[in-house]
């Protein structure tokens, strides 16, 4: 991982209170590791996660969801004290099988590398078999604070 400068950090709120965070609790996404530019997110699958294409198989959109997620996670867990903000760039999100799963997705980001307003990310979205059914790259944007001027 390459930084502009050293002064990574963890998440500042540990996951279980992070996964608080409206984003996370809507779709039921909770995160178990945020730190040191590496994340991790699971889903446990119910009813409405599913519907791909007339299967049963998770949805991509929240595949998509969760990508947005677990990636910005990742970013989250490298803030240094004066950044306020993040915001998704892009995401390009590759679908290399239907995820079928009977409970519980797990998806991992991890920071690639960061310059001082925007961080690139990888992922993927593990079935419950382990098998690698999606996979993802992101651009995110940080938002620092602005410099007083004395």
């Amino acid at each position: 991982m390459q930084h502009d400068n050293d002064q990574t950090q963890t998440l500042p709120l540990p996951p279980s209170a992070a996964n608080g965070y409206p984003f996370y609790s809507w779709a039921g996404l909770r995160i178990t590791e945020a730190a040191n530019g590496r994340s991790t997110v699971e889903l446990d699958v119910q009813h409405h996660h599913r519907g791909g294409g007339g299967t049963d198989a998770v949805n991509g959109g929240i595949v998509a969801y969760m990508f947005d997620g677990v990636l910005g996670t990742a970013v989250r867990s490298v803030w240094t004290d004066d950044v306020t903000s993040q915001v998704t760039i892009t995401l390009n999100i590759q679908y290399l099988r239907m995820i079928q799963a009977k409970s519980r997705i797990v998806g991992h980001g991890h920071v690639v590398r960061q310059g001082s307003s925007t961080v690139f990310v990888d992922g993927e979205i593990l079935d419950e078999s382990g098998e690698v059914c999606a996979k993802c790259t992101g651009i995110f944007k940080l938002f620092r604070k602005k410099a007083s001027r004395d």
